[in-house]
Parts: C-alpha cells; sequence; structure tokens
C-alpha cells in the first residue's frame, strides 16, 4: 500500500513538474511574442514619423511651386499690365485717362485679391487647416483650372473626421496619383471619389487615360521604392491598402482603404 501511495506521489510530483515546465515554455513564448509585437509596433511608429514628416516636406515643396507659378503667370502679368496702364495714361485726354484709371483699379483689385488667396496656400498645414476633403477639392479644382483635363472630387458618403496625421500621408498620396496621372495617363478626365463603407474610409482616384500593365510596372520599380511601390509604402505606415486596377487602353483606378 504504502508502495501504491509512493508512485501516486512520484505521479504526481512528475505532473506538477510537467505543468509547471508547460506554464513556464507559454510564459516565454508570450514574453517573446510581446517583445516581437513591441518592436514591431515602434519600427511602425518611426517609420509612420518618417513617412508623416516627408509628406509635409512635399506638400509644403508643392506649395511652394504652385506659389512659383501663380507669381509668375498670373500675379506678374497682373502687375505689369498695372504698370502698362499707368505708364500710358495722356492727361490731355481727359475721358480715356479715366477710363484707363478705371480698368487699373479694376486690376489692382484682382491683384490683391489674387495675393491673399497666394498668401493662405503658403500655409504648410493647410490640409489640417482646411480640412482633407476641401484640400481634394482644391485639388480637383487646380486640374481642371489647367484647361488640360476635367476633374471632379465627390463625396458620397457621411464620412467621419479622418485625424489630422492619417489625413497629410492620404492627401500627400492622392497629390501623387494625381501627378502621375497628368504626367503619364494621356487622360482627359481625372476624378476623385470618397466613400464611407464598413467603418472604412475609401479614396479613389479614377482617369480615363492608357493605363498600363501593373504587374510589368511594380517589377520595374520593386528595387527602386518610386511610384506605386512608393504608395503601398505609404499605406502601410497608416495601417491602409492601396490597389491598382488597370490595363492597357482602359484608364486606371487606384484605390486607398483604411479603418476610421
Amino acid at each position: 500500500m504504502s508502495e501504491e501511495i509512493a508512485k501516486d506521489l512520484i505521479n504526481a510530483v512528475l505532473g506538477f513538474l510537467i505543468l509547471l515546465l508547460t506554464i513556464f515554455f507559454i510564459v516565454i513564448l508570450l514574453a517573446i511574442r510581446y517583445r516581437r509585437k513591441k518592436r514591431e509596433n515602434e519600427e511602425l511608429r518611426s517609420q509612420f514619423s518618417e513617412q508623416l514628416l516627408q509628406s509635409q516636406l512635399e506638400i509644403k515643396e508643392e506649395t511652394l511651386q504652385h506659389v512659383s507659378r501663380e507669381l509668375h503667370d498670373n500675379i506678374g502679368q497682373i502687375a505689369s499690365l498695372v504698370k502698362i496702364n499707368l505708364n500710358t495714361i495722356k492727361l490731355e485726354d481727359a475721358a480715356k485717362a479715366a477710363s484707363k484709371l478705371e480698368n487699373t483699379k479694376e486690376l489692382v483689385k484682382q491683384l490683391m485679391t489674387d495675393i491673399k488667396l497666394l498668401s493662405t496656400s503658403l500655409n504648410g498645414d493647410k490640409v489640417t487647416r482646411v480640412g482633407l476633403f476641401n484640400a481634394l477639392q482644391n485639388e480637383a479644382d487646380k486640374i481642371t483650372k489647367t484647361g488640360a483635363f476635367a476633374s471632379r472630387f465627390t463625396q458620397h458618403d457621411n464620412i467621419p473626421p479622418v485625424n489630422d496625421e492619417k489625413s497629410i500621408i492620404i492627401y500627400r498620396m492622392t497629390q501623387e496619383i494625381l501627378n502621375n496621372a497628368m504626367k503619364h495617363s494621356e487622360a482627359t478626365e481625372i476624378n476623385i471619389d470618397a466613400y464611407y463603407r464598413q467603418n472604412s474610409f475609401i479614396l479613389s482616384v479614377s482617369d480615363n487615360g492608357k493605363g498600363f500593365d501593373i504587374a510589368e510596372k511594380l517589377a520595374d520599380e520593386k528595387d527602386t521604392g518610386n511610384g506605386l511601390v512608393n504608395l503601398q509604402q505609404r499605406a502601410k505606415v497608416i495601417q491602409a491598402t492601396v490597389d491598382f486596377q488597370s490595363s492597357i487602353g482602359k484608364g486606371t483606378i487606384t484605390t486607398i482603404k483604411t479603418l476610421l
């Protein structure tokens, strides 16, 4: 009887030790998994910060280029007309002088309006200031203003606010998509559509251009980190996805999707 008790005791001790070892290994595995997850999160946060800074710098650069074009093409032209008007006024002809002065006053008013609008665009935080959707509408308006394309922005649903950091990166991604379409697609229409479906914000940029082979394009860019690959990397740091739909002769649709 004592032998059976001893055996039972030994089995109980062995079982307890096995249980302890099992718990120990589970704790070790959970600790390793936690450290790995923590490291991945830290890397993701670091990538997000880098992408956010890069996107902010690119928006500012784009803004400065826009200001430069406006100064040269619009404000500079109006200022030249004001100068010409003032230099050619003949005071001896009162009627013509009054007409030119009136015309000059209108030009100066237009000049002041344009300078005021230009000063607001100098604000590098315009996306956070005016909101993502207003900023996208402005992009569509600028594209239409070129006269080379028709463009529109449509918000299809009541979309909850997108946080500022995510808005900046989405806006810069959209700018990059639009610039690529204007440069390479040979399109006549470039449209932006925003949706809110199943707790996700979906932004789609479509054009009626010549299209391209997506697999071939991604393979060409694999080692360069440009174009489509760059968009994929930016989407990843805000936990979004970017999807490309295109074929030769049938235009392109680029879709960004992220949970809100």
